[in-house]
């Protein structure tokens, strides 16, 4: 074991610290009082991008709440070393926005299409030719809902009442955009920056509105419940002690040992398919890294700082870190074999995600391997024997095979019956999924 296995778990406490992060935000608020121009929130819009047009229609009723200013950024071609899915993620956007635009109570066309690349640059155009005008957010607004289908107005009346700029001059416009959005450390659109932090639409932007809510920050008083429905809705909708029917559906979760995001996933995935009765089939696969798909030191940084946030609001351990990769994935797939031909696969899963995520265990280490199997109420004899095989390789790659398949890139994913979900954030609707077949008797 290197003296930098040893460390890391210790680095990545200290980097996901909420006292590090507290002192951080702490100086900011010394310079923010100081320089009153730093009391600004800085969104990066893609005209094209179903999440930033739903967190446009959110952030009028956000700036009435918080004291802050706004300054929009435009972009449109994210950095593909960064976003190596685009088309799959931009197709599954266009489910995912319905979704959460029904849960919060905003619009979104049910025969939403991707807007043309002319008609997005077109768009674009137009807003960067105003960009330094007054009430800019209700213009951003009117193109962009034009652009999508969803407005009064038509995005040929709109082209032609503002008129735009040369394509040369959008292009040279929005790269600078791009390579400030990167130069700042993030590479998606939708994103809100405030204080050195990012938070991604309407999903995060709950948090930022936590970190606002505060006197002199906050217009008004009262809870932040508009901002937490989706935290709020999992896991409270129906009464737990009623009994539940054995539900003829299956849950297929697809997950990574390496993704934080599947450790926040696993252990709330696997309690509410056991409130509801629901067969869970755990599936795990390879990390994006080990299929050829590298991922950027930025994008790894913003990951562990937003799970982080994301395993507070859940009141779940996080932060002392043992990267598994390599040798340490191998062991924990071979495992889940043995796990899974026990009949314990789940809690086989959940002790060494905790393991690696929130415990500094070192899954390359057979001692730290033991202490995860045992608790899981495995056998350690018969576990090591599986170690240094690799007859998981196959179903591994089959489980990669159905997610391509179901139109997805990454983990955690979904599927249950006809529903395809992405993202540890989704529980919720997969919950209301389960509750509607319930009540129709399926």
């Amino acid at each position: 074991m290197t003296l930098s296995r040893m460390l890391m778990p210790f680095f990545a406490k200290m980097a996901t610290s909420p006292n590090v992060r507290n002192l951080r935000r702490g100086w900011f608020e010394v310079k923010r009082r100081l320089l009153p121009s730093l009391n600004t929130v800085i969104f990066y819009h893609r005209v094209n991008d179903p999440y930033s047009l739903l967190l446009l229609q959110a952030l009028p009723r956000f700036l009435e709440d918080f004291k802050v200013k706004l300054e929009i950024r435009f972009v449109l071609e994210l950095p593909a070393e960064t976003n190596p899915h685009q088309s799959l993620q931009a197709n599954y956007a266009l489910q995912d926005a319905k979704r959460l635009a029904k849960l919060h109570d905003l619009v979104f066309p049910d025969n939403a299409s991707l807007p043309s690349q002319e008609d997005a640059l077109k768009a674009s155009a137009i807003l960067l030719k105003h960009q330094n005008r007054p009430k800019l957010l209700h213009l951003v607004t009117e193109v962009t809902s034009a652009l999508w289908g969803c407005s009064t107005t038509t995005f040929q009346s709109a082209a032609k009442r503002y008129g735009s700029l040369k394509d040369s001059e959008a292009r040279a416009l929005l790269g600078q955009a791009t390579a400030e959005l990167q130069a700042r450390g993030h590479y998606n659109s939708a994103m809100l920056y405030y204080g050195g932090e990012w938070y991604w639409g309407l999903d995060r932007l709950a948090h930022l509105a936590d970190r606002l809510n505060k006197p002199g920050m906050r217009r008004v008083t009262g809870d932040l419940a508009d901002y937490q429905r989706q935290y709020r809705h999992v896991l409270q909708s129906y009464n737990t002690l009623r009994p539940r029917p054995k539900q003829v559906k299956t849950l297929d979760f697809y997950f990574s040992f390496r993704s934080p995001y599947s450790y926040l996933a696993a252990d709330r995935v696997f309690k509410l398919a056991d409130l509801y009765k629901i067969p869970v089939i755990p599936k795990p696969v390879l990390p994006m890294v080990s299929r050829g798909i590298a991922l950027p030191k930025a994008k790894r940084r913003y990951i562990l700082i937003d799970a982080k946030r994301e395993a507070e609001k859940y009141n779940m351990p996080f932060g002392k870190i043992c990267d598994p990769l390599g040798d340490g994935i191998y062991n924990a797939m071979a495992l889940f074999e043995f796990a899974q031909q026990k009949g314990l696969d789940k809690e086989y899963v959940v002790s060494v995600m905790s393991g690696i995520w929130s415990e500094g265990l070192d899954v390359t280490r057979k001692s730290h391997l033991r202490k995860i199997v045992e608790r899981a109420e495995l056998d350690w004899s018969e576990a090591e024997t599986f170690l240094g095989t690799d007859r998981w390789r196959k179903q591994a790659e089959r489980n990669n095979e159905e997610l391509g398949k179901l139109g997805l890139w990454g983990v955690p994913a979904f599927k249950y019956g006809s529903l395809v979900l992405w993202g540890q954030d989704r529980l919720w609707s997969l919950e209301k999924e389960v509750l509607a077949g319930t009540k129709n008797g399926n």
